[in-house]
Formats: C-alpha cells, sequence, structure tokens
C-alpha cells in the first residue's frame, strides 16, 4: 500500500511536473513572442525616432529659410522706402523742370511774336522804299521809253529835213 501510494505520489508529482513543463513551455514561448514584439516596437520607435529628427532638421532647415526670407522681405521694403523717395524727388525734380521748360517754351513763343512783329515792320520799311523806288523806276523808264520815241522821231524828221 505504501508503494501505490508512493507511485500515485510520483504519478502525481510527474503530472504536476508535466503541467509546469507545459506552463514553462507556454510561458517561454509567450517570453519570446514578447521578445520578438518588443524588437519589432524597438525598430518601430527607432524609425520614428528618425523619423522626429527628420522632421526636427526640415523645420529648423524652414525655420532659417524663414527667417532668410523675412530679412529679404525687409531688405526689400527697405530699398522700396528708398526708391520711393528717391521717386518722389525724381517726381518732384520732373515737375520743376516741366514748369522751367513751359517758362521757357512761354518765352520763346513771345520773342518768336516779338521777332515776327520786328520783321514785318521791317518788311513794311523795306517795301515802301522798295515800291517807292520801283514806282520811279518805272516812270524814268517811261520817261526813257517816251525819250527815245521823240528822239527817234526826230531823227526821222531831221533825215526828212536833211534829204529835202
Amino acid at each position: 500500500r505504501y508503494k501505490v501510494e508512493l507511485e500515485e505520489k510520483q504519478k502525481k508529482k510527474e503530472f504536476e511536473i508535466n503541467a509546469l513543463n507545459t506552463k514553462v513551455e507556454d510561458e517561454t514561448a509567450l517570453a519570446q513572442q514578447q521578445q520578438k514584439k518588443t524588437k519589432e516596437l524597438q525598430g518601430r520607435i527607432e524609425e520614428l525616432e528618425e523619423e522626429l529628427e527628420t522632421e526636427r532638421a526640415a523645420r529648423a532647415k524652414l525655420e532659417r529659410q524663414r527667417a532668410e526670407l523675412s530679412r529679404e522681405l525687409e531688405d526689400i521694403g527697405e530699398k522700396l522706402e528708398e526708391s520711393s523717395g528717391a521717386t518722389a524727388a525724381q517726381v518732384e525734380q520732373n515737375k520743376k523742370r516741366e514748369a522751367e521748360l513751359q517758362k521757357v517754351r512761354r518765352e520763346l513763343e513771345e520773342a518768336t511774336i516779338g521777332h515776327e512783329a520786328a520783321t514785318a515792320s521791317l518788311r513794311k520799311k523795306h517795301n515802301d522804299p522798295v515800291a517807292d523806288m520801283t514806282e520811279s523806276v518805272e516812270n524814268l523808264q517811261r520817261a526813257k521809253t517816251k525819250l527815245e520815241k521823240e528822239k527817234n522821231s526826230l531823227r526821222v524828221e531831221v533825215d526828212d529835213l536833211a534829204s529835202n
């Protein structure tokens, strides 16, 4: 009977050992699965950290570019303000030049009118004596023609008288 009890105890112990071995195997398989899953998750964490680092670098680069563009925009704004000031001064200078040009044109027109009046006056002064002289020349030519006719007629008379 003692032997049977011992055998039963042994069977019971073997059964417990088998159950524990199965449990150990299950736990080992579960531990291996967990280790595999942990490795996968660690790989994923590393990938995500690399992506995060890449994104941080890209953000830093974008921030530098944005700062550079802001500086360029500010420089362009300053140049535009300077240019506007220069343009305003140029516009003012152009207005002064235009006013001066208008003044010179008016003076030129006035001078032209004065010269035309003087020229007309000189023409009249010149034309009056020329007309008088032309009239005198015409009168002298008529007188000359008349005298030549008289001379010819007198010659003819003289010749007639001389031949008689």
